[in-house]
């Protein structure tokens, strides 16, 4: 409770503190200000921080938990119960494919990246992918999802292409010049390559068989 108090009483601090520096046309250090509130409430597990005037907010934290809690997601997708088990062949599945597309496109892969972005005046969006892939020539943010039953693909693409969607038109203004992507992987022990979406803009879908 104490460490709540604190974190209110700093976010005041912050908010105080920015106001004072728009009103004196300081913009750079209010956008400091305000991008310190953001990360406030998960200040203990930052790990990294970079603030640009043209990339916007990058920050890295430990999501060791928010991993755990996509893992969950997808299960749930799935209509399976949440168990050790259940859990671990997710997790080894995302381990595999994202193993497997570093292999296939090549370039540096990061996990457990944690990014917010926005404008100087209202940063709002962050979003952790499975895995981010850099290249020389292209950026791409990779979604696994495990497909158990092929008759779930369809609500699972729904419902996350939307949200991706919508990821790609906050995040794409501050990627640069590469070539950005968002990959959705489906990832199932059936064929379900000649199933056909309604694929936003920025979003590309990749089948991928497995066999466990």
């Amino acid at each position: 409770m104490n460490k709540e108090i604190w974190k209110v009483f700093i976010g005041i601090i912050f908010i105080i503190f920015g106001a004072l520096f728009l009103f004196k046309n300081q913009y750079w250090q209010s956008l400091i200000s305000i991008a310190l509130l953001l990360i406030l409430p998960k200040l203990d597990k930052l790990t990294e921080f970079i603030l640009s005037p043209k990339d916007g907010i990058n920050a890295k934290f430990d999501a060791e938990k928010e991993k755990k809690a996509k893992i969950e997601e997808d299960i749930r997708e799935n209509n399976e119960y949440i168990t050790p088990e259940s859990f671990n062949r997710f997790k080894k599945i995302e381990e595999v494919i994202l193993n497997s597309l570093q292999k296939k496109y090549g370039g540096e892969l990061k996990t457990l990246v944690h990014f917010m972005y926005g404008k100087p005046d209202k940063p709002e969006f962050r979003y952790t992918p499975d895995g981010v892939l850099q290249t020389s020539d292209s950026l791409y943010f990779l979604e696994i999802k495990y497909v158990i039953k092929p008759e779930f693909a369809k609500v699972i693409v729904k419902n996350n292409l939307k949200y991706l969607s919508e990821v790609y038109s906050k995040l794409l203004p501050s990627i640069g010049d590469k070539r950005f992507v968002i990959k959705l992987i489906l990832a199932s022990a059936y064929d379900l390559s000649d199933m056909s979406f309604d694929i936003p803009k920025g979003i590309e879908i990749e089948f991928y068989k497995v066999d466990f």
